[in-house]
């Protein structure tokens, strides 16, 4: 409005006319649905449940029934209504028949979720072996860091490359 009280039909925006309305018909489908087939919008890459199984194979075929039983889904994606069921689902249709498959969005916050699982992976003791203390670590330096982590990789059996699915 101008000083005077009347509308100032000039200024963009102040009349309902001139306001500018979104209208949203699929895209809040069609985004999601990009995180599971992106070739919807022309990426030529794996979706979010083949990365994951792609990630179980690369682990020793004997941690596979674990890591597909017990797969958590963090961040801004897990709270999408429908994403961690449809993840599961999708997994189920890659992983072999006789395994459990289950996919879960933990109730804290995301950003305390690696956290909380880098927690349990230390108190459980698979990793104490392979801490290097500051003494060492002064004495042979970063190179032993490298070492511990080379075998941490086989502790769990980690491969490059991984392998394909059946049927992928």
């Amino acid at each position: 409005k101008s000083e005077g009280g009347e509308k100032n039909s000039s200024a963009a925006g102040s009349r309902p006319e001139e306001e500018a309305v979104l209208a949203f018909g699929n895209e809040r489908f069609t985004v999601p649905e990009a995180l599971f087939t992106p070739t919807v919008v022309g990426l030529e890459q794996c979706g979010i449940a083949e990365a994951v199984g792609e990630s179980i194979t690369m682990l020793d075929a004997q941690l596979h029934s674990l890591m597909f039983s017990t797969i958590v889904a963090v961040g801004g994606n897990a709270q999408i209504p429908g994403f961690v069921e449809r993840l599961q689902q999708d997994i189920r249709q890659l992983a072999p028949s006789d395994f459990e498959v289950c996919a879960v969005a933990p109730p804290q916050p995301a950003d305390q979720s690696a956290w909380r699982g880098g927690m349990r992976l230390v108190n459980s003791g698979v990793l104490d072996q392979y801490w290097v203390t500051k003494q060492e670590y002064e004495e042979k330096g970063h190179v032993l860091c490298r070492q511990k982590l080379k075998e941490v990789e086989t502790c769990l059996h980690v491969r490059k490359g991984g392998r394909s699915f059946p049927g992928t």
